[in-house]
């Protein structure tokens, strides 16, 4: 099953992501693909299972982003499976995403305008935390070399 991503490049220093228009294909296997049907209904639960496996971020650091160590991406969209308002939400947007973030939040208001920008408001609070957790460093791979953990080992073995 093939799977369709696109990310967003998180700039650390401004606090913001910049979309990569880009979009990246990744050939699931048998096993994959049962999960990722079993997740789809639930974005947040699938964004996860990418994140947390190991097969997508290294995937990620050796084909879509092999210059970019030390950066930091998030996931926009998998297939027809959007997160940009996570990154994008201002006080300004939508309805939808009010609605959607109210609901994840477990936010109530009344629905007058001052209440909207204050609700915005505490959307854009929350989403600071929200967004970190979704953020994946490209980290260098750190592999150890068991011959110099023994030699270490050995020579702190009194004599």
């Amino acid at each position: 099953m093939q799977v369709k991503f696109e990310f967003a490049i998180y700039d650390e220093t401004l606090d913001k992501f910049e979309l990569d228009e880009n979009i990246y294909s990744y050939e699931l296997d048998d096993e994959q693909a049962v999960s990722y049907d079993l997740l789809k209904s639930t974005d947040l639960h699938l964004y996860n299972w990418f994140k947390e496996s190991e097969f997508f971020p290294n995937w990620i650091k050796e084909e879509v982003y092999p210059d970019m160590i030390g950066k930091k991406v998030a996931v926009c969209d998998i297939n027809d499976i959007s997160f940009r308002r996570y990154y994008f939400f201002k006080v300004t947007s939508a309805d939808t995403h009010y609605d959607y973030f109210k609901k994840l939040f477990d936010i109530y208001h009344e629905i007058d305008w001052q209440d909207r920008e204050e609700v915005g408001k505490e959307i854009l609070e929350r989403l600071k935390v929200k967004r970190q957790e979704l953020i994946i460093e490209l980290k260098e791979d750190v592999v150890e070399d068991e011959d110099s953990e023994l030699s270490e080992s050995d020579s702190e073995q009194p004599a």
